[in-house]
Parts: C-alpha cells; structure tokens; sequence
C-alpha cells in the first residue's frame, strides 16, 4: 500500500505537465459571420478564427480574396492579432464586408498560410459560408419625407476673397503710380555756388587764423595767399591764373575794361612779392605780413562785382519823392 501511494505522488507532476501542454498537433482556421442574413448595403464582420500549435507561423489573409467574389465587397481590412499563446496559439483576423446585390453570397473556403516549428510549409481551409442579402423595404408614398432644405454655412473671411483681391490689385496700382511719380519728379535744383569774393575772404579768414607767419613759415604762409589770390582771379575774371606767370596774368587782366590802372599795379605787386617769397626764399619785413593779407582783403573787396539791383528796388530809388 505504501509503495502504491509512492508511486501516484510520482506520477502525479507528470500528470500536470501533460495536462498543459496543447493537445492541438494540427491548425484549424473558421470562419465566421456576425449575422447570416442582411439588408442591401449593410456592413457586417467577417472573423477568421486559427489555432495553431506553439511555434507555428501564420500569414495574415488578404482581403482581395474576399473582394473578388461575386456580390461581396471589403470595406476595411484590419491586421492578424495575436488572442493566446499557450497552451495553444490562437489567432484572429477581421474583415468588415458589404453586400449592394440582392439574394445569396457564397463564401467559399478561405485559404491560411501557414509555416510549422519544423519550417515545413502547408495550408488549411476555412469552411464555407452563406449570407443572404435582402433587398430595402420602401414605405408607403404616404411615409415619404420632404426634401430637407439646403443648410447654409455661418460665412467667414474666406467667404470675401474677392474683396481682399481686389483691395490687393488697387494697393499694388497706387504703390506703382507713387512709385512712377517719385522716379519721375524733378530733383531740386541745388543751391548756388558761393560767389568768388564770398569764398576767397571766406579763405583769408582762415588764413589769419593758423598763424603760419607767426610760426616761422613764412614761405607756406605767402603760398596759400598766393594760392587764394589766383584762385579769385580765376573765378572772377575767368582767366587759368592757376596755370598763368605772374606777367601772363597782369598781361590778361590790362584789356578788362572793369580792372582798372590803380588795381592792376596792386595786383601786379602782390603776386611779385608772392614770387620772391616762394622762389627767391626773400623774407619781407614782420609787419608786411599782415599788411598783405589786408592788401589781398582790399582787392578781393574792390574787384568784386557791384550788387545786381530788382526792378522794383531801381522804381523805388528813381521816385519822385526821393528825388526831391
């Protein structure tokens, strides 16, 4: 009795281990309809049910093998998902389908590919199936309902385009006549030379004010005098007196009927003072200096044209009432 007992405790873990292993050694695939009769157009599910031993690799359906058949139509295909691994693979695919024609579909036996732990290929079959489609059921005419009006769409800034368009086409029309006026508007006339005489005691003021003479440079002091003077003969009297020798220069101005003797004989000391300075190194007296810087202001004074006098300024000095 003892050694009876030993034995079942032994054979009892055996017993279990057997007990879960899958007592599945082949695949089985079904298939399944939600609902074996429907309307016209209605959608259903179509699953696909597979077990299989562990280890076993199945290849997902493909709905064209559905589709082709006459009177069905797949609408959505969904993925092959996993539902249990052990003891037994077990396995799930969906088809949602749909029917527009009247009477029986066939649904032959659907093919499952599958490849076993050992790498050995094979197919199994679904069982057939029947759905039975039915036609519509129209009411009385009594049970028909009007024709629901159109539903108008809240408007929105999309609903005005055209009005943005357009106010585009006419801020691009305005920019481009701006834009033609400013490149065609006369630019101002810029303002007037100074007058010679302005520009040359403009010149001797600053002259006065560097102190060249006071700093020993005698030389560049009379060089920049000379060069202020010549350069006022040129503007004035239009003569290239910057090119010109000093007689060149009296020689050009003797004809001017506005040069008189007396400012010719100036000139013509000025600008021979201004040679022996700069070519015979000669240093006059201190007291020249600035006595022919004021001789250059005099001159530049006395030669400068007379004042232009307005009509209307000429009427009014020519009055009676300041003639008499």
């Amino acid at each position: 009795m003892p050694m009876r007992c030993l034995i079942i405790l032994l054979l009892l873990p055996l017993g279990g281990i057997l007990a879960q292993q899958s007592t599945n050694r082949t695949v089985n695939a079904r298939a399944e309809l939600a609902r074996k009769e429907i309307t016209i157009g209605d959608q259903i599910y179509l699953s696909v049910n597979i077990s299989a031993p562990p280890g076993t690799t199945v290849y997902p359906l493909s709905g064209a093998a559905i589709d082709d058949l006459p009177g069905a139509e797949v609408i959505r295909e969904e993925d092959l998902r996993t539902v249990a691994e052990a003891p037994e693979l077990l396995l799930e695919q969906r088809f949602l389908i749909t029917s527009f024609d009247t009477g029986y579909v066939t649904i032959p036996p659907l093919p499952v590919f599958f490849e076993t732990a050992a790498g050995v290929r094979d197919t199994t079959y679904t069982d057939d199936l029947l759905l039975t489609v039915k036609g519509a059921v129209v009411s009385a005419e009594d049970d028909i309902l009007p024709i629901k009006p159109i539903i108008e769409e809240p408007r929105n800034l999309l609903d005005y385009w055209w009005a943005f368009a357009l106010l585009l086409v006419v801020l691009l029309g305005l920019g481009y006549r701006e834009s033609l006026r400013r490149r065609t508007a006369a630019a101002p006339a810029p303002p007037p030379p100074p007058a010679p005489h302005e520009t040359a005691l403009r010149q001797l003021d600053e002259l006065k004010k560097q102190e060249l003479w006071q700093a020993g440079r005698t030389d560049a002091y009379y060089v920049e005098l000379t060069r202020i003077l010549r350069t006022y003969l040129q503007a004035r009297f239009h003569v290239p007196a910057l090119e010109m020798t000093t007689r060149q220069i009296t020689t050009a101005l003797d004809t001017r009927a506005d040069f008189d003797r007396e400012q010719r004989s100036e000139l013509g000391e000025l600008l021979q003072l201004s040679d022996l300075v700069k070519f015979a190194q000669a240093t006059p007296a201190e007291e020249l200096h600035p006595r022919n810087l004021a001789r250059v202001r005099e001159f530049v004074v006395e030669t400068r044209p007379a004042p232009e006098i307005e009509t209307g300024d000429l009427a009014e000095a020519s009055s009676p009432k300041d003639l008499s």
